[in-house]
């Protein structure tokens, strides 16, 4: 095994350690000793026996790929799960109370209607302590900048997201950047400013950078400032959500990030710059390379462009193979583009531990290393017009294949446009818009007016593209849904792609033909699995405090029933979490969409179900709600034209086929409390039962036993997040429910559930079961035995076969 084959053995052990789900800490040094072992027998077996070499140098890749796993696995481990000191933050009882001080980390960043900022506790309470906050403020504190020392009252708590399959990992994001702690202020006035002590090189670095946001912001006002900021300085905040839907619909939302085309820019500028200087001393001439001597000296604008444009994962990588490529240049050794993808893929990942997990560090070395093995295998030769262009087909291509399965894990498309867009808009955005606003953001110090200049003329220079981009987007078929992949899918497709660029021979064929078979194999288990008869599955997500829960039904039909929400806030459920989750079923389609009641936290997340193509109904009980919130849906509602159905109890739903009715509200019901309105839904396959009922309170479930409603269930949606007003000892006994699940958001201010409530369930019977503490719960039968699962690992073993 040469030098390059285990520069590549060791990046696919750090890459792959780190997408795995962490191992503890036992297991890392088991296999870290075992790889040891075995380096050491792959190692004689490729320079002793000759008779073993071919075995001993796979032996040998092995044990690489493996010991360098154990070592990013444990490297991982001491981020997510770290021995905390005992003045940290995050030690002791969390939530709690608390007045913490401390140093603003890093530039404050505006995201809708609030504002984020890092702080690195100094004190809390007046008692020394340490770690890192991440402060949430309602608003936008105005004189708060990088290197501040700010004074909060608020509450500590720790991180945590909303554990969904699908979803998005909050809590080990924030880890991943030192973040153990969140907290929040309503108002921006609660965040005090207390001095602004000797600026760090890196606080000056990062006010430089918001001085730049916001001298372009006055130079480029609207969408043209907001996209040349990020193409300068990597500040996406600003870019209206509907922009930057059309740059993903294009296939090119790429280009909003700052990576190899502004740091090649960077450094063959600085480089050039600097051998000129250089040559001018004819001492240094005679005795330095000075074209080496500017490679090295250019590393320092590159690394200084870097640490402006916020250090994500797209930038530090090109920034790391531009070390590597002068490294092999120092060296005397020719480093292929393959190679140094390697040796920064090995770096950031054991420098940065758990940055593969990044969404940003997958789409740009994907798409990198398909470019590279695409253009060594089909770019051709020559220098004319048509090799460029076939070398610019070649590299569209080979982007949008290779970032392909990512797209459609993370974001649920594909943009078979990108094919069309990415020549287009990539020299469009290259030379004259990045150039000019590189330009700028180099003279803002010294020359601002002439900055300013450089950045109108970008701002001018972008209004093409933009139109370039809105008008591919809006092309039909610009972007495919597609379902998510599994892991065991991208694994297969990655194999598969490999062996598309192989060249011939090395088993290419072979593993061609496995790698398709097995794809076959996986998209059949899935279709099956998805459209299986004779299976009923609810899934009662996780939304914090709300409901929503999507039913599939054993004729293969899909109900969304309430979508969660968050009124006043910005985070919107539906596209946030029930969208993510309908594509790991690989659902495209949702027969209905079931409004219980209007309250917020039921319909805040329909609207962005709404947009999707695959809505075909809204059922709702026909009472209006109210207020902006109510508002916003009904224009959602016109806007889809979807099919409303007034539901009321007994009448028959020829979408449920046999398989669920309706039980209140009755015909005639009066209304008034929405809670009261609320839809309830009975599903049932065979002998097991699934009982949906959205808010009801005490009114509707009397009304409920004196109609003698078929009320009896195996599981049960607990009404109104376990409130006292609910729950009735009527209702539990008419149930007989062997599973009660309670979909509550974590330290509610309502007290949710209460704990009477909980009891009353349990003393029935009930194994419950709460979201707040098990994430998502998936409950599915054949009509005899039910099967109990969720995300956090809670369950009802006792739970088997329904009662009869």
């Amino acid at each position: 095994m040469d030098v390059r084959g285990a520069v590549y053995c060791m990046a696919v052990g750090v890459v792959g350690a780190q997408l795995m789900p962490p191992a503890p800490a036992w297991l890392a040094a088991v296999t870290g000793l075992a790889a040891g072992g075995a380096l050491g027998l792959g190692w004689m077996g490729r320079s002793g026996d000759r008779a073993l070499g071919g075995a001993g140098r796979a032996l040998l890749g092995v044990a690489l790929t493996t010991a360098a796993g154990a070592v990013a696995a444990w490297r991982l481990a001491a981020v997510l799960a770290p021995v905390l000191p005992p003045d940290h933050v995050a030690a002791g009882t969390l939530p709690r109370g608390a007045t913490i001080a401390g140093r603003v980390a890093a530039l404050p960043v505006a995201r809708g209607t609030r504002t984020f900022i890092v702080v690195d506790v100094e004190e809390e309470g007046g008692v020394p302590a340490r770690g890192r906050v991440r402060l949430a403020v309602r608003g936008r504190p105005s004189k708060v900048r990088s290197g501040d020392t700010v004074r909060v009252t608020t509450t500590l708590r720790r991180p945590r997201g909303f554990a969904n399959p699908g979803g998005f990992d909050v809590a080990g994001h924030l880890a991943r950047r030192g973040v153990h702690v969140i907290a929040a202020a309503w108002e921006p006035a609660l965040v005090v400013r207390r001095s602004r002590p000797p600026r760090s090189p890196g606080d000056r670095l990062e006010r430089w950078r918001g001085r730049l946001v916001r001298a372009i912001a006055r130079a480029v006002p609207g969408a043209e400032g907001a996209v040349l900021r990020a193409l300068v300085i990597g500040d996406q905040s600003a870019i209206p959500a509907a922009l930057r839907d059309a740059f993903a619909r294009a296939g090119v939302v790429h280009v909003l990030s700052v990576s190899g085309l502004h740091v090649a820019l960077v450094g063959g500028a600085s480089w050039v710059l600097l051998r000129w200087l250089l040559a001018r001393s004819t001492w240094l001439l005679l005795r330095v390379d000075v074209r080496a001597l500017a490679a090295v000296a250019s590393l320092g604008p590159v690394t200084g462009y870097a640490a402006l444009a916020g250090l994500e994962s797209a930038t530090v990588r090109s920034a790391l193979m531009a070390a590597a490529g002068v490294a092999a240049l120092l060296a005397g050794r020719r480093l292929g583009p393959l190679r140094a993808l390697a040796l920064a893929a090995i770096a950031l990942g054991l420098a940065v531990p758990g940055s593969p997990r990044e969404i940003a560090f997958q789409l740009s070395f994907a798409s990198v290393l398909a470019i590279a093995l695409a253009t060594t295998r089909w770019s051709g030769s020559g220098d004319g017009w048509r090799a460029r262009i076939r070398a610019g087909l070649v590299v569209s291509a080979a982007a949008l294949v290779g970032t392909a399965p990512l797209t459609a894990l993370h974001f649920g498309q594909v943009a078979p446009m990108a094919l069309a867009a990415n020549p287009l808009v990539v020299p469009l955005c290259g030379g004259p818009v990045v150039g000019l606003g590189l330009v700028g953001a180099a003279l803002e110090p010294v020359l601002p007016a002439v900055a300013a200049a450089a950045w109108r003329v970008a701002g001018v220079a972008l209004r093409p593209t933009l139109a370039v981009v809105e008008t591919l987007a809006a092309v039909p078929g610009a972007a495919v849904g597609v379902p998510a992949p599994s892991p065991a899918a991208l694994t297969t497709l990655a194999v598969l792609l490999g062996a598309l660029v192989a060249p011939p021979g090395c088993g290419r064929r072979a593993a061609l033909a496995v790698a398709a078979a097995l794809l076959v194999a996986l998209a059949a288990h899935d279709v099956r699995a998805r459209w299986a008869p004779e299976r009923l599955r609810l899934t009662i997500l996780d939304v914090g405090q709300g409901d929503a829960a999507v039913a599939e039904l054993p004729n293969g039909r899909v109900l969304v029933v309430d979508a969660g929400g968050f009124p006043g806030g910005d985070f919107d459920p539906g596209a946030a979490i029930v969208a993510p989750f309908l594509r790991t079923r690989s659902i495209a389609r949702i027969d209905a969409l079931v409004m219980t009641h209007a309250h917020p936290d039921h319909f805040g997340g329909l609207a962005a179900l709404l947009a999707s193509p695959g809505a075909a109904e809204l059922w709702w009980s026909g009472h209006a709600g109210r207020g902006v919130a109510w508002a916003a849906l009904e224009t959602a509602i016109a806007r889809s034209g979807v099919r409303l159905r007034r539901l009321r109890a007994g009448r028959p739903l020829p979408a449920l086929a046999g398989h669920g009715r309706v039980l209140h509200p009755p015909a005639g019901w009066p209304g008034g409390r929405a809670n009261d309105d609320s839809v309830v839904l009975r599903l049932r396959l065979g002998r097991v039962a699934f009982l949906l009922t959205g808010d009801v309170e005490a009114r509707a479930e009397r009304a409920m036993l004196a109609r003698g409603a078929r009320l009896r269930a195996d599981v049960v949606k607990v009404p109104h997040h376990g409130s006292r007003t609910s729950s009735t000892p009527g209702l539990v006994a008419a149930t007989g429910a062997a599973v009660a699940v309670i979909p509550v958001g974590a330290e509610n201010r309502y007290g949710h559930p209460a704990p009477d409530v909980t009891a009353r369930w349990r003393a029935a019977g009930a194994c419950v079961l709460r979201t707040d503490a098990c994430g998502a719960v998936t409950l599915e039968t054949d009509g005899r035995s039910l099967a109990v699962t969720s995300v956090r690992g809670c369950g009802c073993p006792e739970v088997s076969t329904p009662r009869p």
